[in-house]
């Protein structure tokens, strides 16, 4: 029986509604650490609203971000720290799974950069970089994270004030001999720090 339902979660964590309604039974195999680890809440990084504080799919993120699952411990890191400010506690989970998807590599990046970790910020950015192949590419993952930031709560709370993520300028200074085929790093997590520092 658990196998079945390890099949039916692997498509979707939606499938498992009528399983967790349908009786004790039912329900306690799907509360399962097994489960709740390898459930698919892919749908959690496309639409980051079903993981706010008011959402009624909140209760089930966080049973599953309690039992190690990746993407329910980066949505969850991700909206403590857009949402309520900068804390070891947080960052080190997010740093924790901060290499399971190109997304949470790149809001990892981002987010040391906020909390004022430049060297390590840009560590991970190259790391990022490392892991795509075009600028396209890195824009539309980019393009994901800002999405997932700008719907999992409330922006305008100035909860990084005070963080510096960069000087008055990334270290290239914007100097690039070959700007239309390369990729600096420094200017792409500058533009995406500075865009999403003024959301948070």
């Amino acid at each position: 029986m658990t196998d079945i339902v390890h099949r039916v979660g692997s498509d979707g964590f939606r499938n498992l509604g009528p399983l967790i309604a349908a009786s004790p039974f039912f329900q306690e195999i799907v509360f399962r650490r097994d489960v709740l680890l390898d459930i698919d809440l892919d749908e959690f990084l496309f639409n980051s609203r079903l993981g706010r504080e008011d959402s009624v799919y909140r209760p089930f993120l966080l049973r599953c971000a309690a039992e190690g699952n990746e993407v329910a411990r980066y949505v969850k890191a991700l909206r403590r720290l857009t949402q309520d400010g900068p804390s070891v506690e947080t960052l080190e989970m997010l740093g924790e799974v901060g290499y399971s998807s190109i997304y949470v590599t790149f809001a990892f990046a981002v987010m040391l950069l906020y909390c004022g970790s430049y060297e390590q910020g840009m560590v991970v950015t190259r790391t990022f970089f490392s892991r795509i192949q075009t600028l396209e590419e890195a824009i539309a993952v980019a393009g994901v994270v800002e999405d997932q930031i700008r719907h999992i709560g409330p922006g305008g709370r100035n909860v990084f004030s005070g963080y510096i993520h960069f000087k008055e300028y990334p270290i290239c200074y914007f100097a690039h001999t070959n700007s239309t085929t390369a990729i600096c790093h420094h200017c792409f997590a500058f533009s995406y720090a500075t865009t999403f520092h003024e959301m948070c």
